[in-house]
């Protein structure tokens, strides 16, 4: 059974509350490297690649229930990531937690006042899966903890 509108907010909330526990408990050592293969990211870049991707997801879910294609066919995730990455090397984990609490927030207003039918709606996501968007919100908690308990074994934290 798909998950309901209030158990995809609740899943998203879960998510990233989680998220801001690890980010807390980093504490002095952002420039730690968490990935030692692909692009071998510090606990700073991954708060820099989660804000980042957090926004596009923002971007295709509101998109895809409008019935607008948001990814083209030939989208490459890892060429973003890349850029991504380069693009925002200088910017801080404080400025990416204030852009993820923004970009959550404005999520979760809209996702309080879209019609239910439209988390149906299968649009293309970044990995070139069609999803319907309840999948994709779904699929964004997954990748916040995902990245999180990444930093969590490589730094060895509590939370």
């Amino acid at each position: 059974m798909p998950l309901t509108k209030q158990q995809l907010i609740e899943k998203l909330t879960d998510a990233r509350a989680y998220l801001n526990r690890v980010f807390d408990a980093v504490g002095d050592r952002w420039d730690a490297q968490i990935y030692s293969d692909g692009l071998q990211w510090t606990a700073r870049q991954i708060a820099v690649h989660l804000a980042e991707a957090d926004r596009g997801h923002n971007v295709q879910v509101m998109g895809i229930s409008e019935g607008r294609e948001v990814i083209p066919p030939d989208f490459d995730v890892e060429r973003f990531n890349k850029r991504t990455t380069e693009k925002f090397a200088e910017k801080s984990a404080e400025q990416a937690r204030a852009e993820l609490e923004a970009n959550r927030a404005e999520l979760l207003v809209w996702l309080e006042s879209v019609d239910d039918a439209k988390l149906d709606i299968v649009g293309r996501h970044a990995s070139l899966r069609m999803m319907a968007v309840r999948d994709i919100l779904r699929l964004m908690t997954l990748h916040e903890k995902g990245h999180a308990d990444d930093i969590v074994k490589a730094l060895g934290l509590a939370v």
